[in-house]
C-alpha cells in the first residue's frame, strides 16, 4: 500500500507542474529580406525524478520542454520540432520568471527564399520573461536563435521574437 501512495504523491505532484503553451513569432534578420513566422504549441514539464529528489534538482530549476510548430514564409511551409532543457534563473514569488534554454531540433524544410539555414537538425537557444497577471495563466516574452552550431557548411543562424501564452495545471 505504501508503494502506491509514493507512486500517487509523484503522479499528483508531476501533474502541478506541467504547462501548456501557444506562441507565435517573427524573425528579425532583416538584411536577409527573409519575412517568417513561427506558430507552436508546446508542453513543458519537470522530470519525474524532480518529485522525488526535489532537493537536487530545486535549486537548478531545471525541467524539459517538447515543441511542435510551423516555420512559414509567403510560399513554404516547415514543421518545427524540439525537445529540451529548460533552466529558470530568477523566478520570483511565482509572479516573474527568467528561464534559459537550449534544445535540439529538427525542421523539415529548410530552405526559405533562398535563405538556407544549413540542414534539417538544429539547436534552438532561448531567454524568456514570463509574468503570471491571472491565476494559472503566463503570459510571456521570448528571444530565440536557431542555428545548426557548425554541422552544416552554412549555418547562418536566425533569430526569433516570441509571444507566449501559457496555462498552468
Amino acid at each position: 500500500m505504501t508503494y502506491f501512495l509514493s507512486i500517487t504523491m509523484i503522479s499528483s505532484s508531476f501533474a502541478q507542474q506541467v504547462q501548456f503553451g501557444i506562441r507565435t513569432g517573427i524573425n528579425n534578420n532583416h538584411k536577409e529580406k527573409l519575412d517568417l513566422s513561427v506558430y507552436e504549441i508546446y508542453i513543458h514539464t519537470f522530470p519525474p525524478i524532480y518529485s522525488i529528489a526535489d532537493n537536487i534538482f530545486n535549486p537548478l530549476d531545471i525541467s524539459f520542454e517538447t515543441a511542435l510548430g510551423v516555420v512559414s514564409d509567403k510560399t513554404n511551409n516547415s514543421v518545427l520540432f524540439s525537445l529540451g532543457p529548460t533552466l529558470k534563473m530568477i523566478h520570483y514569488e511565482n509572479i516573474v520568471s527568467v528561464s534559459i534554454g537550449l534544445k535540439p531540433s529538427l525542421i523539415t524544410n529548410h530552405i526559405f527564399n533562398d535563405f538556407d539555414l544549413g540542414g534539417t537538425f538544429n539547436f534552438k537557444s532561448s531567454a524568456a520573461l514570463t509574468t503570471s497577471l491571472i491565476k494559472n495563466i503566463n503570459f510571456g516574452y521570448r528571444f530565440e536563435h536557431i542555428s545548426n552550431a557548425g554541422l552544416y557548411e552554412k549555418n547562418p543562424g536566425i533569430n526569433f521574437h516570441f509571444v507566449d501564452i501559457v496555462y498552468v495545471l
